[in-house]
């Protein structure tokens, strides 16, 4: 399961940045070289929250709101 926020995003393998996960809140944020890795730290979190670009390509904080099953490539 990977978390979604408010927008239909989620969490992906896709979303490394320079080949790191972040995760956590601003400011106790913690990097991830593994998807995996990263997925478990999540779903310790009262709120999950992770870094994804927004539309116009910067990095920000998404919180999740719910869970879905990581969709296959």
């Amino acid at each position: 399961m990977v978390p979604v926020a408010a927008d239909g995003s989620a969490l992906g393998p896709e979303l490394a940045r320079n080949g790191r996960y972040t995760v956590g809140a601003k400011g106790s944020e913690l990097k991830f070289d593994d998807f995996e890795d990263a997925l478990k730290a999540l779903h310790k979190m009262d709120t999950p929250r992770w870094r994804r670009p927004n539309v116009a390509g910067n990095w920000g904080i998404a919180p999740g709101l719910g869970w879905k099953a990581l969709e296959k490539i």
